[in-house]
């Protein structure tokens, strides 16, 4: 086995104020200013060589204390890590980097920490800085550096050190997208060397494609190992259910808002292809979405609109009645308005959207809203925010993704 953990534990110290420190040392342990927060608990997992684990987990999962203690950065409270063969470690951006040196002299110090031979030291400080690609930055003190600057020193450095084990801990997400793939190349062929790899990350697209398993922790506890995938799924599972909760539609009370308050919405509602109300769609059914409003006084120039976002913030849908008022084209989209027109004081509504859904499993959030004015012009009367939460349920398309794109695949 390369990596082996038996019972780890983690406990830290928190003081709600610095001096809190001070006077309990003072105190010679008479007194406690201090709580005990775990970081992890009783954990056990092991690893072969060449194999790569990922840890996911939400913030104060432990990810980031499992890797420093397997790092030998942090002392574990309780349990044993055992590691077979030599560790390189790229975890907090500009660790291990002296802030007054430059780039250059920092690969020069760090490699020969590791015990690079003189005649060959500076071989491998140009082979480290032509793979960070720094150019003229690496005669910069580090310093001045950027946090993707950093991660190009750091990960220059220790894939040179030839390691046995290899621990990320989510230093790639600060990196520019050419130096992230570069980086991702390297490991790669770190995988196919035999070169175990330890990588905690919120990316879980990298994890599932890189990783042979993951561990997902909470709070602390090993929750789950297994298969990337399997454990991933398991993960989205969680966040996701305590994402939408026992109420899928929020109370009007609840809602956030904004706008200028000529109208109001008062009501929002999703159908399923049979007309019932629903949170839980397939892929390819029909979905209605309704809200109902009132004016409190004139709206000249009413616009209606929908907008759905993925559980991550990321916007899929944005449309509103005049995007679908156009020329005809090849998608099938008309307008029925009654209104025809302004909307007077007093007057109650409802407003249908209605579509052939696209969109694949995931988690989604709906926001509607009211505008005054043309489509990129238009002023907000009222808009509410993620006034409900919904899920599109696995079923026979398999595609990866957002929506379901009509293609055509012809292959020679």
């Amino acid at each position: 086995m390369m990596v082996i953990i038996k019972n780890l534990s983690k406990t830290f110290k928190v003081y709600q104020r610095p001096r809190h420190w001070l006077y309990e040392k003072l105190s010679l342990g008479a007194r406690t200013f201090s709580k005990q927060v775990l970081a992890l608990k009783d954990l056990s997992l092991e690893m072969k060589k060449g194999e790569c684990l990922g840890i996911i987990g939400k913030n104060g999962a432990g990810k980031s204390s499992l890797l420093r203690i397997v790092a030998g950065i942090s002392p574990a409270s309780s349990g044993s890590v055992e590691i077979g063969g030599k560790a390189a470690s790229l975890l907090e951006l500009g660790s291990g980097f002296h802030p007054e040196f430059t780039g250059r002299e920092n690969l020069r110090l760090n490699g020969m920490i590791a015990g690079f031979e003189a005649q060959e030291l500076e071989r491998k400080v140009e082979d480290m800085l032509e793979f960070s690609e720094l150019g003229e930055f690496s005669e910069l003190p580090v310093r001045t550096y950027s946090d993707g600057m950093y991660l190009r020193l750091g990960f220059s450095l220790a894939q040179a050190l030839a390691p046995d084990l290899f621990l990320i801990d989510e230093a790639l997400a600060v990196g520019d997208e050419y130096f992230r793939s570069k980086c991702l190349r390297r490991m790669l062929e770190f995988k196919e060397q035999g070169v175990a790899m330890m990588i905690a990350s919120h990316d879980l697209t990298m994890v599932r494609g890189l990783c042979d398993r993951a561990a997902y922790l909470e709070k602390g506890e090993l929750r789950k190992i297994g298969p990337a995938g399997e454990v991933i799924e398991s993960y989205l599972d969680e966040i996701y259910r305590e994402a939408i909760g026992s109420v899928k539609i929020k109370p009007e009370g609840e809602w956030k808002r904004r706008g200028s308050g000529e109208a109001k919405i008062v009501a929002v509602r999703m159908r399923n292809g049979q007309g019932r109300e629903a949170a839980i769609f397939r892929t390819g059914e029909p979905i209605e979405i309704e809200f109902s409003y009132r004016a409190e006084s004139e709206i000249k120039e009413p616009l209606f609109g929908v907008n759905i976002f993925r559980s991550d913030g990321v916007l899929v849908l944005s449309t509103n009645q005049e995007c679908a008022a156009g020329p005809e084209d090849e998608f099938s989209r008309r307008v029925e308005n009654e209104l025809a027109g302004p909307i007077p004081a007093g007057r109650s509504g409802v407003v249908k959207y209605q579509f052939q859904n696209p969109l694949l499993p995931g988690r989604y959030q709906l926001s509607v809203n009211i505008f005054s004015g043309k489509s990129g012009a238009a002023l907000a009367v009222d808009e509410v925010f993620d006034v409900v939460r919904f899920e599109i349920g696995p079923g026979k398309i398999i595609d990866r993704g957002v929506f379901v794109n009509p293609c055509v695949w012809k292959i020679g």
